[in-house]
């Protein structure tokens, strides 16, 4: 039996596939969906960013999965495979969120919920002739006894150094426009730090020691994170994550983590305006603390990374300033700005929804860059024209030299390059329209 697993690229504004020569952060999915499959089964993985799709070659099953944009570009090559008479399974955080009978009718087969202890059975049913058309998680699956990704799978690859791991699943936080929120339905689970390392040493024996946690909040639980960092100083790796602000009230934990190996964390800091945030359901994110935690962070070597988003129901014409000069002024390394996009599954697309304020459900422009909404106080069209506007500000050279070479981070050569890198990765994709970290 022969499963080809594909994670789809995303669309650019004119609903066109993303390509790209190398892709430097691959998602985890496929090499743990591959060490779920059983040892019997041939496994390929593909990451359409980087690969032709091998529609023509001799397939049993395809497995596919999507955030955001990718599960429209999911359904398109679901549909593909399917005219050649080859079963096709999507999963994911976007098909299991949105309503099933969009996904379904692209699938044989349609995967909601986390697939780990789900998938064999997908296999199974393949095998016997059995596939039925939806696989629901009876429970999420216990996370402790998870397999080692098939990192193995990943050589040949067009990836670059790193590699995902994962420590923690989900966020305790209520954030009403978060997908990851509504997926794990506000769940929170660690898995052994002995298995992380366990990981870690995989990823290190395929050929490098730089790791990616794919974690959405990786430090909510202090004992645990202290305890990982503890266990990842002797591993001698240089690591990056996602991050809460509230790491900043505990100092010993930051000097820890850059002990073992942190060296940027990324933060969803989301906007400067406390009622933004109050709105958003994420008030403990207070902006007055922004500066001083980045500073902090920076003193012990670890960059700055930030996420934020415009249109929100209290921004005004003024937010494109304010957004520009708080990146400019903080010397925000990798910056990322995003257009609010109501994601379905999450309070915040139920409540526009209710509001009539959804202008279409063309899931192909729900990429972060595209106003897919009606804002409250700027015009859809100029807010859109205004986004581009101000990401051309701040990747223009000027802006960018001013944030990336006086950034007080400590950090060594590598890493140095490694921002210099995605700052002109973004560059390109802001010149060519398309949403930076999409991809």
């Amino acid at each position: 039996m022969n499963i080809l697993l594909v994670a789809p690229t995303a669309l650019d504004y004119q609903g066109r596939p993303i390509k790209q020569h190398r892709l430097h952060l691959p998602s985890l999915t496929l090499p743990l969906l591959a060490a779920a499959t059983p040892e019997h089964i041939r496994v390929r993985l593909l990451y359409e960013t980087i690969d032709e799709i091998p529609y023509d070659e001799p397939w049993d099953l395809v497995g596919l999965t999507g955030m955001g944009s990718g599960i429209v570009r999911a359904w398109q090559i679901g549909d593909e495979f399917r005219r050649r008479n080859v079963p096709v399974v999507i999963g994911g955080i976007a098909a299991s969120l949105g309503d099933p009978k969009l996904t379904m009718a692209h699938a044989d087969a349609l995967v909601t919920g986390e697939a780990d202890e789900t998938w064999p059975t997908v296999i199974a049913d393949v095998e016997s002739g059995r596939l039925r058309p939806h696989y629901a998680m009876p429970r999420p699956p216990r996370i402790d006894k998870l397999p080692t990704p098939r990192y193995e799978l990943m050589k040949g690859l067009k990836i670059g150094l790193w590699r995902p791991v994962q420590a923690t699943r989900g966020c305790r936080f209520t954030c009403t426009f978060c997908s990851t929120t509504a997926f794990f339905q506000n769940s929170y689970r660690k898995r052994p730090v002995e298995q992380v390392v366990r990981d870690i040493r995989a990823a290190k024996r395929n050929g490098t020691r730089y790791i990616a946690f794919m974690d959405d909040n990786i430090a909510i639980d202090g004992a645990y994170f202290g305890s990982l960092c503890e266990a990842l100083i002797p591993e001698k790796i240089i690591w990056m994550s996602q991050c809460g602000i509230h790491i900043a009230e505990k100092p010993d934990l930051i000097r820890l983590a850059a002990r073992s190996g942190c060296r940027m964390l990324s933060f969803g800091i989301e906007s400067t305006s406390p009622e933004n945030l109050t709105d958003l359901d994420k008030e403990w994110n207070r902006p007055g603390r922004y500066a001083s935690a980045f500073e902090l962070l920076r003193s012990h070597g670890i960059d700055v990374s930030t996420e934020m988003m415009i249109g929100l129901d209290n921004d005004d014409w003024g937010v494109f300033e304010r957004t520009f000069r708080f990146i400019q002024d903080n010397r925000i390394s990798v910056p990322r700005v995003h257009i609010i996009t109501p994601i379905p599954g999450t309070p915040l697309y139920e409540e526009l929804l209710q509001q009539g304020r959804i202008l279409h459900t063309d899931y192909g422009r729900f990429t972060g860059g595209q106003v897919v909404f009606r804002p409250t106080w700027i015009d859809a069209q100029q807010l859109q024209n205004q986004y581009w506007g101000l990401y051309e500000r701040l990747f223009s050279w000027k802006a960018l030299l001013r944030r990336v070479l006086h950034n007080r981070a400590s950090l060594g050569f590598y890493m140095r390059g490694v921002v210099w890198a995605v700052n002109l990765h973004y560059r390109y994709h802001v010149h060519h329209r398309i949403c930076p970290g999409i991809v």
